[in-house]
C-alpha cells in the first residue's frame, strides 16, 4: 500500500483536516482514507514495524503536534491527541522511519526557533533523544534517509528571520541518539 498524507480546508474556512490517500495497485488508482478532526494540517505519515501507521500533524489547538494512529492502513484513525513532547509553533514538520526508529524534525519551541531532530524507538510514543541543528530562527524541514544510511535534513533558517536561507544537514541516527 502506498500512503500519502494530505490536508484540506472546506471552502470558505481555514479550518484544516488531515487525511491520507492510498493506493493498493502501485499508484494506478487512489482512494481517500480516514480523516482526522478539524484543526489538523500539514501532516506526515510513517509506517511502523508492525504495519500500523502514525499520522503526525500541524495543530491549531495550541503548541503541540497532534497525532493519530491507524491499524487498518489509514482507513480509520484512533488514539488521536496531542503529543506533549512535540512542542511546535504551528509549522510544517517532518517524520520518517529509519529502520526501527522514527525521526522527527521541527522548530521545537512556541516560536519558529530551535530546529531540532528527535528519535523514537517505540513508534513515536516517546521521544527520549533530541539534537539541536540550529538555535535561531527556522521554519519548514524535510528529513530523508540517504543512500549511505545517514539522514539528511533540509530546512529553512536564518539569523534574524526563519526564511533567510535553506540549509542541508546530514548526520547518523547514532548522533541523534547519543
Amino acid at each position: 500500500r502506498i500512503v500519502v498524507p494530505c490536508d484540506y480546508a472546506p471552502p470558505g474556512t481555514w479550518r484544516e483536516h488531515s487525511y491520507v490517500f492510498y493506493s493498493d495497485d502501485h499508484g494506478r488508482t487512489w482512494e481517500r482514507g480516514g480523516e482526522l478532526p478539524e484543526g489538523t494540517g500539514e501532516s506526515q505519515v510513517a509506517e511502523l514495524p508492525d504495519g500500523s501507521l502514525v499520522l503526525n500533524c500541524r495543530s491549531d489547538r495550541g503548541n503541540r503536534r497532534l497525532v493519530g494512529r491507524s491499524k487498518d492502513g489509514g482507513m480509520t484513525w484512533g488514539e488521536f491527541g496531542p503529543d506533549e513532547t512535540l512542542i511546535e509553533p504551528g509549522c510544517q514538520a517532518s517524520l520518517i522511519r529509519h529502520g526501527e526508529r522514527l525521526l522527527f524534525s521541527n522548530p521545537a519551541a512556541e516560536q519558529r526557533v530551535r530546529m531540532t531532530v528527535r528519535a523514537s524507538s517505540d513508534g513515536g510514543r516517546t521521544w527520549p533523544h533530541a539534537k539541536l541543528l540550529h538555535e535561531g530562527p527556522c521554519a519548514y524541514s524535510s528529513l530523508a534517509v540517504l543512500g549511505d544510511g545517514t539522514v539528511g535534513c533540509l530546512y529553512e533558517r536564518g539569523e534574524s528571520r526563519p526564511y533567510e536561507t535553506i540549509t542541508f544537514a546530514h548526520f547518523s541516527t547514532g548522533w541523534v541518539t547519543s
